[in-house]
């Protein structure tokens, strides 16, 4: 994109651990994005920059991720959303709409269930589906099928070949998609390259995700979702799950299908933007109703 707007890089101390965030400024309704598991902020640049301006869009690294702190312990969605709490206090995040993929699609839902001021959650290719249809009926069984692979000898002339050679740098370009995956690794002591997000991190988040209560979190949200998912594989399966999701979710809800695969904020951020810009213009900017 020409002109493409430079995000400012913050910190914020949530007290327990200190978050990286992007910011892009603009004087309307403040959009938080969430990254997917294993994943970071970077994914949600060129996302932020149509929406910005007129939004103000933020992009966090999630505890564990990207250049936020990693605690021993602690990546349940309870301390996960509980850092979101703190930023958007700090931040002064006035009714924002939140956005997440695949992980942090879920992670935005129970946000918004905890949270109150939360105007509007759209869940990219994420938040609708039931991982124990997925990967198996025990966590013991899906522990295996869930296990990220194992990297050896990474360097970023492989990661450039797999982005190259993938759907993800088509609309954003080679380097701008090398970039935001390269937003995954850190350099070992050999100098090869190794997820920010270690493997014991990974997997407790990755039970918390398949552990979860889909229709119990869904009662919890009564404010207005948008669900966008990738129209690719397994579309038939995600139109139950999105029917399902639609029916129990305590407020109102709509979905959509946007052709490509999972990474859509990567492959397809303009078609993505679109969805967030068209769905913010309808939220009411106004306090939550008290009923």
């Amino acid at each position: 994109m020409a002109d493409e707007p430079v995000p400012r890089e913050l910190i914020v101390a949530t007290g327990e651990v200190a978050l990286s965030v992007r910011e892009w400024g603009g004087s309307g309704r403040p959009i938080l994005c969430l990254h997917g598991l294993a994943s970071n902020a970077r994914w949600w640049d060129a996302v932020a920059g149509y929406l910005s301006p007129p939004h103000r869009v933020l992009a966090v690294d999630l505890r564990g991720h990207g250049r936020s702190d990693r605690p021993e312990r602690g990546y349940g969605f309870p301390e996960v959303t509980g850092d979101l709490t703190v930023l958007i206090s700090q931040l002064e995040l006035s009714r924002p709409l939140v956005v997440g993929h695949s992980w942090g699609a879920s992670v935005a839902l129970w946000l918004a269930g905890a949270l109150e001021d939360v105007a509007g959650v759209v869940c990219v290719d994420g938040g609708a589906g039931d991982l124990r249809s997925v990967f198996g009926p025990s966590w013991q069984v899906a522990r295996e099928r869930m296990r990220p692979p194992r990297l050896e000898h990474l360097d970023q002339d492989r990661v450039r070949h797999f982005v190259a050679t993938s759907a993800i740098s088509q609309e954003i370009g080679l380097e701008a998609a090398t970039e935001a995956m390269m937003g995954n690794f850190e350099r070992d002591a050999e100098g090869w390259l190794q997820p920010r997000l270690d493997l014991e991190r990974h997997l407790e988040i990755a039970k918390a995700l398949y552990e979860l209560d889909q229709e119990e979190l869904w009662r919890r949200v009564s404010c207005p979702v948008l669900f966008v998912m990738a129209g690719g594989a397994n579309r038939a399966a995600k139109a139950v799950d999105l029917e399902r999701a639609c029916r129990v979710l305590a407020g109102p809800a709509q979905a959509q299908f946007i052709d490509g695969q999972h990474d859509l904020p990567l492959q397809h951020p303009l078609a993505v933007a679109e969805a967030v810009a068209h769905f913010a213009a309808g939220l009411p900017l106004g306090p939550p109703s008290r009923g």
